[in-house]
């Protein structure tokens, strides 16, 4: 008995070693070249050779007549050729439908307005031409942290980063800068604290979660040196889009965030009479601990931490 029971171990190690050599096996055998079959594999030469030699010792008999000119199979390594290639053709199949299936479904995303409408959407197609069948359910949301976590399977958020009981990661550095139209620009020297006094201010009042209406736009003026400017007068708007719009319109000058605003600018549609200051805050990955583990959600972070703008 315990002869038999050796035995059989012996077998199970033999025949894990075996399948780990068949595929290099159909490599070779589809391909009559050890080089060819190490180039399909990345593999060395070498390496093909010494696994097929001990493939053939492990079976008892030889799968490859060695010729001057090339390989040739023998009877035997025909017969094994026929059946390993079916079963391989089989195994990818039946791989790429089991991952078709993790890739397929819906995925619930959360953003604030003005981010979805000007950088995501203009974006989102290339992510359905590459995974067509998971579905992006896309909501606006004034504060992600006013909705329960529950409620999303991923974020990206505008704010100072700090989530409790949520995993987050930098996604998108800001910066800001005052825009108006070219002829609210007019000729004014917008380094002189003076040439505000008639300016009308246009804000977004929610900027960030808790902020103060004119938050922003005190957070500018104080790190360009306009500290004499006054922050609170103007119009107010609930997204930044709208308060772009705006400007554009000639109605003020806006705040606006470099990542929101390059076209308009491309355009010459609206210019920047200053220069751009970096943001208190950034926009962020956001999500629960253990969502990343549904290959769903995975693809579509990771395909958003790899966008051109991403840092």
């Amino acid at each position: 008995m315990l002869y038999l029971h050796q035995t059989q171990a012996e077998m199970k190690m033999i025949n894990a070693q075996i399948l780990a050599a068949l595929r290099t096996f159909e490599a070779a055998a589809g391909e009559l070249s050890f080089t060819r079959a190490a180039a399909r594999l990345s593999v060395t030469t070498g390496a093909v050779s010494q696994q097929i030699k001990h493939l053939e010792d492990q079976l008892g008999f030889r799968l490859f007549d060695r010729l001057p000119r090339g390989l040739r199979l023998t009877a035997e390594g025909q017969q094994l050729f026929a059946v390993v290639h079916r079963c391989l053709l089989d195994l990818d199949s039946c791989v790429q439908r089991l991952q078709h299936q993790l890739l397929e479904g819906q995925i619930r995303f959360r953003s604030t307005p003005s981010l979805l409408f000007k950088w995501l959407v203009p974006r989102l197609h290339r992510f359905h031409a590459r995974f067509p069948d998971i579905h992006v359910e896309t909501f606006a949301e004034e504060s992600l942290l006013k909705t329960e976590p529950q409620a999303y399977d991923l974020a990206i958020d505008y704010s100072f980063g700090e989530y409790r009981g949520l995993e987050s990661e930098l996604l998108l550095a800001e910066t800001l800068f005052p825009v108006v139209s070219p002829d609210y620009a007019g000729g004014r020297d917008w380094r002189d604290p003076s040439s505000w006094r008639d300016a009308t201010l246009l804000h977004d009042s929610r900027p960030w979660r808790d902020a103060a209406r004119d938050a922003e736009w005190r957070y500018y003026l104080d790190q360009a040196g306009l500290t004499t400017v006054d922050s609170a007068r103007g119009h107010y708007f609930n997204r930044a889009d709208l308060a772009i719009e705006a400007a554009a319109a000639g109605l003020g000058v806006a705040l606006a965030r470099g990542s929101l605003i390059d076209n308009d600018l491309e355009s010459g549609r609206l210019v920047a009479p200053l220069p751009a200051v970096d943001s208190c805050c950034a926009y962020y990955l956001v999500h629960r601990a253990g969502v990343l583990e549904d290959a769903r959600i995975r693809v579509f972070y990771d395909w958003l931490r790899g966008l051109p703008d991403s840092r």
